[in-house]
């Protein structure tokens, strides 16, 4: 599948207008709290060729909901996220984590994170909003619309001129708009 999918930082003072602006057109979906446990390849140095391999621990409340393993690969234009992903459910995500470091593969870092899931209505029934609150760097909203991995390049320029106008109607400014991951900013922030 296409991740189709543009970031913004957002301050705080900002999310009560933001959701307001949500209006009849998104509605919560679930409140999550997620831990990404991100990794790094023995064969390659990821941050090198723009990918990602993460295990990713979703809860809702006391409950685990549910544990994802995801490749991204690399961003493939200059004003998204947009990248191929792909993503299958783990029934344990111990093991899943066990198998990777038998393998060679090596923790970077762990983002932790709580998530408030959107669902579009209507014309936005396809994108889902995340309002995302980052230990270590902040709010953040996403909008990420997923996709055939044939989409033709039109096609997908399209929906993502169609999210940065969705941003703009959201009230959030494009020079707060940010290509790299959490993981990125974390590390960049770590180094600086």
């Amino acid at each position: 599948m296409l991740e189709i999918e543009l970031k913004a930082r957002l301050e705080p003072q900002r999310i009560p207008h933001l959701k307001e602006r949500l209006g009849a057109e998104f509605s919560l979906r679930r409140t999550l709290e997620e831990r990404d446990i991100y990794y790094q390849a023995p064969d390659r140095d990821f941050k090198e060729t723009d990918e990602a391999l993460r295990v990713r621990n979703r809860r809702q409340g006391l409950e685990e909901v549910t544990a994802l393993l995801t490749y991204k690969g690399p961003k493939i234009d200059d004003l998204s996220n947009t990248r191929v992903e792909l993503e299958t459910e783990v029934g344990d995500a111990d093991k899943i984590q066990a198998m990777l470091t038998a393998l060679g593969y090596t923790v970077i870092l762990t983002v932790d994170k709580k998530r408030s899931e959107y669902q579009g209505k209507g014309k936005n029934e396809k994108i889902t909003l995340c309002l995302d609150q980052v230990e270590g760097l902040g709010h953040f909203v996403e909008l990420e619309y997923i996709a055939p991995d044939d989409l033709p390049d039109e096609e997908r320029e399209s929906i993502r001129d169609r999210l940065l106008s969705l941003m703009a109607d959201l009230g959030v400014p494009r020079r707060n708009l940010t290509r790299k991951s959490y993981l990125e900013l974390l590390i960049q922030r770590a180094t600086s």
